[in-house]
């Protein structure tokens, strides 16, 4: 898996409304201040690296652990399974609110990205054909960072835009279920990662 791919999941993250944006926009609508949006913004971001640092954690020690070969059919199944699972869900956990602190912020969004199998689809960069066996923690400390950054530039310009120029009324107009492109993503990802 390229840096560009691993870099474009980290924008498609970023501009996917479950994984914080809009979360962040009702809030500085809210609030009436594009200062409150900033806030809300470092936490979300925090927890989604989170969620993706420990899929990353647990890639690397199996990686030392399990031989290549059969970490990637491991990992095209989890892949698979979960690609199931999203597609299949009919709620996103509603216990949020609207008065959440950056700890709150920083929880929800971990929970949103892990429920979503956020890191799982960076398995094939870090165990795709040009990783080397044991080597996934430094590998993984690099896909983390660029999917977390090109997740974080996203999310603040799609946040932005929707505070100072469209509002939130305009996903009723061109919602697109975004669930059922994840799910296609996670899939075609364990299938790549089955080929390598």
């Amino acid at each position: 898996m390229s840096w560009v791919v691993i870099g474009l999941l980290g924008t498609y993250h970023g501009l996917n409304p479950a994984m914080g944006w809009l979360l962040a926009t009702a809030l500085g609508l809210q609030e009436q201040r594009a200062s409150a949006v900033m806030r809300a913004l470092p936490p979300i971001f925090l927890g989604h690296a989170a969620s993706v640092a420990v899929v990353i954690t647990a890639a690397g020690v199996a990686d030392s652990l399990v031989p290549g070969a059969t970490l990637r059919w491991i990992g095209a199944a989890v892949l698979l399974g979960s690609s199931v699972v999203v597609l299949r869900r009919r709620a996103h956990p509603r216990r949020a609110g609207m008065r959440l602190g950056s700890g709150g912020l920083v929880m929800w969004s971990f929970v949103m990205a892990s429920s979503h199998g956020a890191g799982l689809m960076l398995l094939p960069a870090l165990f795709g054909p040009t990783h080397a066996h044991h080597g996934a923690p430094p590998a993984g400390i690099a896909v983390l960072v660029v999917h977390s950054a090109a997740m974080l530039l996203a999310m603040t310009a799609a946040a932005l835009v929707a505070f100072r120029i469209t509002g939130v009324g305009v996903l009723r107009r061109i919602w697109i279920n975004t669930d059922v492109l994840w799910s296609i993503a996670l899939a075609a990802s364990g299938i790549v990662l089955l080929l390598t």
